[in-house]
């Protein structure tokens, strides 16, 4: 990564994080490094201009308010790195406190560049013989297809690459991204994978009729989710951040877009650290060797 002339900074609608990000801007002009501060839910055109100027993005908030920006984001390739202003943290690299010196490194181009997959996905409508497409966008978590208010089992059909691959009564199916695999999929005792891997992840939610162990697809693979019970109330929802009602025939259509989000990190174990370190993964009796 080369070294940041010029950095934009998103923070939260939050007094601690706008506060941060009012601080960093003399902090940085002292450094010789532009700063340009908007509130992370700014109009989509502006974020994206001054992302597209930027040499990096960095956003004051916690992995929910990283994930929208991502999504915003989508197809400007600015990299982006997290302070961590939620519970969990564990998108974000930058501690809320004491982030001088890691800052700094980051400015000084010895953070490393990774670039991970995101979801592509369309829902297309039954009109007479042909699928019409009603709504599309991205995720960088996951592709959530499950009951809606009523806390019932829906009937979805399961395609892969045109193969009628499930009917299940379920909860719902997860399809997710490595970098999302640490979310619902593995609360819903999906795999935990690999950030830099290309893959697809396939999880369903409390199978009762049909089913099958989580999967992991290659990312060109063309996944389907059909609802297909008229009456059942389902909802997609995307990373957690936007729901959408689908109607009886409708047609999830998902894939894996490689090297989509571009990620600024300080260590490139950071994932395997972040799951011991913020309690995913819990160790069992013996010695833990020392970092």
């Amino acid at each position: 990564m080369q070294p940041i002339s010029r950095l934009l900074i998103l923070h939260k609608d939050h007094p601690q994080p706008e506060e941060t990000g009012r601080a960093l801007l003399p902090w940085l002009r002292e450094r010789h490094v532009d700063g340009v501060l908007l509130p992370a839910g700014a109009d989509a055109i502006t974020m994206r201009a001054q992302a597209a100027a930027s040499d990096a993005v960095l956003v004051l908030g916690g992995d929910g308010t990283m994930v929208g920006v991502a999504r915003r984001l989508a197809g400007i390739r600015t990299p982006i790195a997290g302070m961590n202003f939620g519970r969990v943290g564990f998108l974000a690299g930058l501690p809320a406190e004491d982030w001088a010196e890691p800052l700094s490194a980051m400015l000084q181009g010895r953070w490393e560049l990774e670039k991970h997959l995101t979801l592509r996905w369309r829902v297309l409508r039954r009109c007479g013989d042909t699928l019409v497409p009603r709504n599309e966008g991205v995720a960088i978590n996951d592709v959530v297809t499950a009951h809606g208010v009523v806390a019932r089992a829906v009937s979805l059909s399961l395609h892969i690459d045109g193969v009628l691959f499930s009917t299940l009564r379920c909860d719902g199916i997860i399809v997710s991204t490595p970098l999302g695999s640490t979310a619902y999929t593995a609360s819903a005792g999906g795999p935990l994978t690999m950030p830099s891997m290309n893959a697809q992840l396939v999880t369903p939610i409390c199978p009762f009729a049909g089913g099958f162990p989580p999967l992991a697809l290659p990312a060109a693979s063309r996944i389907h989710v059909e609802a297909c019970r008229q009456g059942d109330q389902v909802l997609l929802s995307v990373d957690g951040q936007e729901n959408l009602p689908l109607e009886f025939g409708d047609v999830l259509e998902i894939r894996g877009v490689p090297g989509q989000l571009h990620m600024l990190v300080s260590d490139t174990n950071w994932y395997l650290r972040r799951l011991i370190d913020r309690g995913i993964v819990t160790s069992g009796p013996g010695r833990r060797e020392k970092n």
